[in-house]
Order: structure tokens, then C-alpha cells, then sequence
């Protein structure tokens, strides 16, 4: 979307929002206390606006659920509560749930929404125009393009990369850090990825650096690796400390022998009390296209599949905030030389107005210069083997 009153585009949405909020006393009640209710917790405390739960349980109701009261649907009613009411449940649950919020009056998209769309589209905007915070889904920082594999379907291109190439300094990846955490109050995910991130020699002083200072603004702190390397024991010391989440990309379809290193590797990080997750075993990758594909450079086409695309992956690199870490990873990786443009520059933007609208899409061009080289959202149409090799 191309930027047409910058720093006012989400004002109407967010003036009724305000309003309609301020109506039900700022509160936000999570219908369901199970585990997808506790993950969503944090980000209303955050705010200070969390009222508490519904819950059908009566056991629940009875107890609580870690110090939060729980409430069933007829005491909101009965003790004359007001608020927003986010359904957090698991999606075979949601329609029977939504059922039981219209039979009591409720609106849909006025008095209750499902976890994904709050999420996704009042949170955001709630958080800039309530309470002057604004908040990301996800942001990287790339601490290098080496990687220990060479995929020939790399995402960020780095089969490109030679072993030699040279990483970000510990400088520069402390001045991302701080770049981005003083324009931003709270990301749902802040995660350290490569290339190999565990090939990054300073590995240990990013984490400790970023663990220490902004831990309390992330409500996760991940680091994604290929599984190819052990941790060295003062990484595992530090993720444990800073409550880093271990995310395994989990190539053994492809690379049988990494089998067993996964297995030590789980190994270590539970004797460490580190929490780690591994992606599908038959899990495939998409053909983004970026060395086929070639739209011409239409400018009406490259807004649309930009639009459309909606990726959460954004990168911070010193005082650049790019909007698609893949466009700026492949972009450098494959030589294609685009995109010099595409990014917000944090150093000159405060208004979290403005920084709360680049994170919904808008910019002065209105799409990536890379889209024109990518499949964006249709990418889905075009499985690949994971991490087949060179």
C-alpha cells in the first residue's frame, strides 16, 4: 500500500477502536484459560488491561489459573463486566465458543474476535492509539549469511555465500538491538537466525548483550538453527538464562544423517532445561521464484502481490528496518543489487504512527523492488524438497 497521508492512514480505524475500547473501561478478558490463553496473557499485562478469564471449566472457575481470576460467561454478565473478549482456543473450538458469545448478545468484530484476527488487526493498532506502544509480530537480526549446509533452495540465498564471507560485527548487531528496541516496546518474537547462526563467532555476546537489556520486551527470544552444530556450553549456560527458544529446522527427510544429531542434540538442550522446538519431519519448502521469475517491473502488479504477500519477517540491520528480510538476504546474496531503498529508517522515524503503519503494509512505492522476483503468497502453490543439497 503506497503511503498517502503518512502518519494519519489508520486514524479512523483507530479513533473507533479508542472509543469502543474506552466504552468497556480498557479491559480485555481471554476466553479460555488453557495454553493458548497463558501465551496470550503477557501481552495484555503488558498493556495493563488484562481482566481476567472466561472459561466454561467450572474447576477452573473454582481455582484460577496462576493467580488470574476465571469466570464463567453468565458472572460477566451477572457482575456487570465490560470489556473486549478475545477467544483463545483451539480452532475446533472456536465456532461452538462464538455460538455461545452470539446467543448472549454479543457482536463479532465489536465485543468479541478470535485470537487471530485480535492479533493480527485491533492489537497493533490498540497498542499505538491506547497506549502509545508499538508492538511487532517478529523481527531478525541476521548475524551472518555463512551457513554450515548448502541448500539449493535457500530462501535467503545463501549457497551464494562463501565460508570466508564476513559476518555482522558485534557492533553493528548491538547497534541493530538497540535501534530497534528503542522504537519498539514489545515483539511477540525476537529471533537470531543466519545463514548458521551458531557458526557466529560472537554468538555469546549477542545473546548475553540483548538478553540483559531487552529480554523483558520480547515475550519470545528464539534462535533458529539448522542443527548441524552443537552449542558450545556457554551458549547453552546463556539460553538458558535468558530463556532462549531453540528453533530446529528439522532436515532429516533430505539428510538422513542428521538424525542422530538432532537426537543429541535434544539431548543437550533438556539436560540444560532449554526449550526447543523442531519443525515437521515432512514438512516441504516453496519456490519463491527468485531466479525464474520476472514480472516486468509493472508497478499496479508488484503493489498487488506485495499486498497480498503479508510476511511477518522482518529484519533490523543497524538503523535499517526492513519490511522482508528475504528481499534484502537474497537481493545481496544472488548479486540482484534491488532494493536499496527498502527499509525504514529508524534513526529519523519516532512517530509510532507512522512505524505502526510500515508494519501494516504501507511505504512511499507501495511494494519491494524483489517482488518483482518473487512468487509472494503463491509461492504456496509451488512445493519443493527441503533442503536439497548443492
Amino acid at each position: 500500500m503506497k503511503w498517502s497521508d503518512k502518519g494519519h492512514e489508520l486514524d479512523k480505524y483507530g479513533e473507533e477502536l479508542v472509543h469502543d475500547f474506552q466504552k468497556k473501561e480498557e479491559n480485555i478478558l481471554i476466553f479460555g484459560a488453557g495454553l493458548l490463553g497463558e501465551e496470550y496473557r503477557p501481552f495484555f499485562e503488558k498493556l495493563g488491561c488484562f481482566a481476567g478469564y472466561i472459561d466454561n471449566d467450572k474447576g477452573k472457575q473454582e481455582s484460577g489459573v496462576n493467580g488470574a481470576q476465571v469466570i464463567s460467561l453468565e458472572d460477566y454478565f451477572d457482575e456487570g463486566k465490560t470489556g473486549i473478549i478475545m477467544i483463545a482456543a483451539d480452532e475446533k473450538n472456536i465456532p461452538a465458543m462464538e455460538s455461545q458469545l452470539r446467543k448472549a448478545g454479543l457482536k463479532e468484530q465489536k465485543d468479541f474476535y478470535t485470537y487471530r484476527e485480535f492479533m493480527k488487526t485491533v492489537y497493533p493498532v490498540l497498542s499505538v492509539y491506547v497506549y502509545n506502544q508499538f508492538y511487532v509480530e517478529q523481527a531478525q537480526i541476521c548475524l551472518t549469511e555463512r551457513c554450515s549446509l548448502k541448500c539449493k533452495a535457500c530462501a535467503h540465498g545463501c549457497y551464494a555465500v562463501d565460508a570466508g564471507s564476513q559476518d555482522m560485527s558485534l557492533e553493528m548487531a548491538k547497534e541493530s538491538a538497540d535501534c530497534f528496541f528503542e522504537r519498539v516496546d514489545l515483539v511477540k518474537e525476537f529471533v537470531l537466525i543466519g545463514g548458521e547462526p551458531l557458526l557466529y563467532r560472537e554468538l555469546d555476546k549477542i545473546i548475553a548483550y540483548i538478553g540483559e537489556k531487552y529480554r523483558e520486551k520480547m515475550i519470545c527470544f528464539s534462535i533458529t538453527t539448522n542443527g548441524t552444530i552443537m552449542p558450545e556450553q556457554k551458549i547453552l549456560e546463556l539460553c538458558k538464562k535468558y530463556r532462549v527458544l531453540i528453533r530446529i529446522s528439522n532436515y532429516s527427510a533430505e539428510l538422513k544423517y542428521l538424525e542422530k544429531k538432532y537426537e543429541k542434540l535434544k539431548e543437550e538442550l533438556r539436560r540444560h532445561e532449554i526449550t526447543y522446538r523442531m519443525s515437521d519431519r515432512d514438512s516441504h519448502w516453496m519456490d519463491y521464484g527468485f531466479e525464474t521469475l520476472d514480472r516486468g517491473g509493472k508497478e499496479e502488479e508488484l503493489i498487488q502481490v506485495f499486498d497480498r504477500c503479508g510476511t511477518t519477517c522482518r529484519e533490523i540491520r543497524g538503523n535499517r528496518y526492513y519490511y522482508c528480510v528475504m528481499a534484502r538476504s537474497v537481493s545481496d546474496n544472488l548479486g540482484f543489487g534491488l532494493g536499496e531503498d527498502d527499509y525504514l529508517d529508524f534513526k529519523e522515524v519516532k512517530d509510532k504512527k507512522v512505524l505502526l503503519e510500515y508494519e501494516k503494509g504501507y511505504s512511499d512505492k507501495g511494494y519491494l523492488d524483489m517482488c518483482n522476483h518473487c512468487n509472494g503468497a503463491d509461492a504456496v502453490q509451488y512445493p519443493i524438497p527441503v533442503a536439497e543439497q548443492l
